[in-house]
């Protein structure tokens, strides 16, 4: 058994390094357009054509090339309405503060598709700088997102921007080819969601995805709580995100660390108004709710036992299977100690592959997998859309 934050020298793709970007993950924009990587596939129709792939999540929406081994773009999943809209005229725009903005999705699902268009037309011709009705779209689909809404993408595509070609591709499938494999349990913790889906060869949907209703934006909330409970006077929500991804960190156990000197948890964090916030035990009890949802007053198991009550069902070599190949997706992941307790709660023969940038594990997914050979049959061509209608798209499992 063993924990792998770093990568293994057994493992390919993403974790062995070689299709890792080399940045740490931008809140915005911080890398040029590169010209277009064209992905040569001799017999296929698609052969001389360059594809996107986003990845729009409940927090940010990550869009770039395919074969790029970074992301071009990242935005939050953010639109404004205006307030005096023309007709005609879109309704929405992608504000450049975030202030009276909205999310685009709740919880991994999208809440108004009119808003997603919007906040795709800004990728393609704004960030990208592109023209979709020459490009190829590869889509991650969310694992909590109903199977019907990739009937909704294919119209928006197709219809409203044109594409050529495009495809859906389950989020769990692209993270797992991301890490060189496709065998896998793929524990993920993003914005607006958290989730475990076991994905066994040869079988490229899921068997069984099940959500956890803790995620990001929830432990950011859970930690304005607790430091309002501490006698501070809680900072705006983005500090409060930005005191959590420095100082919070996951115990191996909880009751253990509280029963320590609270002193030796202290640490001091500064504000940009120069407001200084000590926390103590606030470090570890935030990021707890993740494997002890009761925190938050949810009736759920945590993520370790969700991951094992996914793969109950199977036989206990395919159990094995799974448990050796288990790989973290997003960037909630990324809270210090979270593969070390993942890795103890779910027993000796597990073994965790976090790779440092797994915050864009299911892009890197799509950029590898849209330049595949084998993919090339798989996307759905607008011929393919307009003959048989939307349906179309049910024909590939992804």
């Amino acid at each position: 058994s063993s924990t792998e934050t770093q990568g293994s020298p057994g493992s390919k793709g993403l974790v062995q390094g070689d299709l890792i970007p080399s940045y740490p993950l931008p809140a915005v924009d911080a890398l040029p357009v590169q010209s277009p990587v064209l992905c040569h596939h001799p017999s296929s129709p698609y052969q001389n054509m360059a594809a996107i792939v986003i990845d729009t999540g409940t927090g940010f929406t990550k869009c770039g090339l395919a074969g790029e081994d970074h992301v071009l773009s990242v935005v939050p999943s953010q639109v404004q309405m205006l307030q005096h809209s023309t007709q005609g005229q879109p309704q929405y725009v992608v504000p450049e503060q975030q202030e009276g903005s909205y999310s685009v999705l709740n919880r991994g699902v999208v809440s108004d598709w009119d808003a997603l268009e919007v906040l795709w037309q800004h990728l393609f011709y704004c960030r990208l700088r592109v023209q979709p009705e020459e490009m190829a779209v590869l889509v991650a689909d969310s694992p909590i997102s109903p199977r019907t809404n990739r009937e909704k993408v294919a119209e928006i595509l197709f219809e409203r921007f044109r594409v050529p070609a495009m495809q859906t591709v389950h989020q769990a499938l692209l993270t797992l080819y991301a890490y060189g494999r496709t065998t896998g349990l793929v524990v993920g913790s993003g914005h607006g969601t958290s989730y475990v889906a076991p994905i066994l060869t040869g079988d490229l949907a899921p068997l069984d995805t099940y959500r956890l209703d803790v995620a990001g934006a929830d432990l950011t909330n859970y930690l304005a709580q607790l430091l309002l409970a501490g006698g501070h006077s809680p900072p705006k929500a983005e500090f409060v995100r930005q005191i959590k991804e420095a100082c919070c960190y996951v115990a191996m156990d909880m009751a253990a660390e509280m029963a320590q000197n609270q002193a030796q948890a202290q640490v001091e964090f500064v504000l940009p108004d120069k407001q200084v916030i000590t926390l103590g035990s606030e470090r570890f009890c935030c990021p707890e709710a993740l494997f002890q949802p009761h925190l938050l007053g949810l009736n759920q198991p945590g993520l370790p036992q969700l991951a094992l009550l996914s793969i109950s069902r199977l036989e206990a070599k395919q159990q094995e299977q799974l448990l050796a190949n288990v790989v973290l997706d997003g960037g909630n992941t990324l809270v210090n100690g979270f593969p070390e307790r993942l890795r103890q709660e779910l027993g000796p023969g597990a073994t965790i592959l976090g790779s440092p940038h797994r915050a864009v594990a299911a892009w890197l997914g799509g950029s590898i997998m849209a330049c595949r050979n084998s993919f090339q049959s798989l996307w759905l061509s607008r011929r393919e859309y307009e003959e048989e209608g939307p349906w179309a798209i049910y024909k590939y499992q992804l």
